[in-house]
């Protein structure tokens, strides 16, 4: 039997078309590549809000540009990165939380919860070389990619976390601010009022290499 496939001819005249249509492809291989039903975008969507009931849009941004960007906007020098996590971890309330986790669905850096350092797994000194040189290589450029992942992550909020808190208000004050040309949030009062984090980011493969081995000890 001979198949006839149709053609589509059509003509794109706006960027917002061609974001649209290669939102719509994305969502489509990211549902078919994942057997639960759910694509790992919104397997992450799904387990964050049920490790983080109180978060809000603002926090899932915020571990969103986090794995894009990493800690470069975080950075000064050395000797003032240094004695601010000495002063964090000295005059946190609780250093509580897992040690280390994903700050979004790709992996591409991990949040390391300060405990390792007060618990003494990891030393001050190699801590703080993993966390700037997480920085090194990392275009900080707000590119229309990062954009279009983040509208991606929008329409799958929809569908994971439709009941998420403050998803309007969030939702165009993040717009605001991309179309500023800006990018970074802090997490929502309503984050560190119920979790209190207390981490910095650090690159997937200097983790592996650097940190991960210390605390499996």
């Amino acid at each position: 039997m001979q198949a006839f496939l149709p053609i589509f001819a059509f003509k794109i005249t706006e960027m917002k078309t061609i974001r649209t249509l290669f939102i719509i492809i994305l969502a489509s291989i990211y549902i078919h590549s994942c057997d639960s039903g759910y694509s790992p975008m919104q397997k992450y969507l799904r387990d964050f809000m049920q490790k983080y009931p109180e978060a809000t849009l603002q926090d899932i941004y915020k571990g969103s540009f986090q794995d894009v960007f990493g800690p470069a906007h975080l950075l000064t020098n050395r000797e003032s990165v240094e004695k601010y996590i000495q002063y964090e971890i000295s005059n946190a309330d609780t250093l509580q939380g897992d040690e280390y986790e994903p700050c979004s669905w790709k992996g591409r850096f991990y949040r390391v919860n300060l405990s390792v350092i007060k618990d003494g797994k990891v030393p001050m000194d190699e801590f703080v070389d993993a966390f700037m040189q997480s920085a090194n290589g990392v275009d900080t450029t707000l590119t229309p990619i990062w954009l279009e992942e983040w509208e991606l992550l929008l329409h799958d909020v929809k569908t994971v976390a439709p009941h998420i808190k403050n998803y309007t208000e969030d939702s165009l004050s993040i717009s605001r601010l991309l179309e500023e040309g800006h990018y970074v949030v802090h997490h929502s009062q309503a984050f560190n009022d119920a979790y209190q984090p207390h981490y910095r980011i650090i690159r997937k493969d200097i983790f592996e290499e650097k940190i991960l081995p210390k605390l499996k000890e």
